[in-house]
């Protein structure tokens, strides 16, 4: 993985830097609204705020894709500033309903904890650098979880007089969160399986030897993502000898 200065302002990087800088205004707005339940105004703008980093996420990929801008620094950035996002919306919405939505928060926490230190591990054991795409079950969970995440905004607002219809919203949210959390769980299960065929595979391949100088591709023919493998310098062997 290489990380170039051309690729530092690029419109996708821009973009993925603009909902890094959106996280702390938004942790702001939801503090100004948990002091003040009377000011929902700091509670909608906290929600508009919430979309509109969503929306760069859609954005910065369709643009890195269909016009060659993906980088490295993107990689590694991106999915950072969604998981930050998503995980900060529901810590700030705990905090604001009073512990609804714990279990939801605290389940998503763990999974991205998890999947950083698998992914981790995963390296040192194969000495290696990898790409990992999302899969299937893991772009699923996010969509659906963002939906979710969405209408607990709305939840707040059922105390409030006039906005009795909240209650039925968060009846549907919970069910909605639970669905996302599942195929989270999913695709965490997902990876790790993953992981796991692919160090057996490099472990049989030779790949792991001092000998090994390639770069490797291992694909899993179970989902439509794919872990690139690039071995480390000091794993390949000096040509003058």
């Amino acid at each position: 993985m290489k990380f170039s200065k051309k690729d530092i302002f690029t419109i996708p990087n821009i973009l993925t830097y603009v909902r890094i800088i959106c996280i702390p205004f938004f942790v702001w707005m939801m503090s100004e609204y948990y002091l003040d339940r009377q000011a929902t105004q700091y509670l909608w703008a906290g929600f508009g705020l919430f979309v509109f980093a969503s929306i760069t996420d859609v954005v910065d990929g369709y643009i890195a894709r269909h016009f060659n801008q993906v980088s490295d620094i993107g990689k590694v950035l991106d999915p950072i500033a969604d998981k930050v996002l998503q995980c900060v919306a529901l810590i700030m919405l705990v905090c604001v309903l009073q512990g609804v939505y714990f279990v939801f928060m605290a389940l998503l926490i763990v999974k991205e904890i998890y999947m950083g230190v698998s992914s981790r591990y995963f390296m040192v054991k194969s000495k290696s650098q990898i790409n990992q795409q999302s899969n299937k079950w893991g772009k699923a969970g996010a969509a659906i979880n963002f939906v979710g995440i969405v209408l607990a905004f709305v939840v707040p607002l059922k105390d409030v007089a006039g906005y009795n219809w909240a209650r039925y919203v968060y009846v549907a949210d919970v069910g909605i969160l639970s669905a996302g959390m599942v195929l989270a769980v999913i695709a965490a299960a997902q990876y790790t399986y993953r992981y796991a065929q692919d160090l057996k595979r490099l472990r049989e391949s030779g790949a792991l030897d001092d000998n090994a100088r390639e770069t490797i591709d291992i694909v899993d023919v179970q989902s439509d993502s794919e872990t690139k493998v690039d071995l480390d310098d000091n794993q390949k062997p000096n040509d003058n000898v």
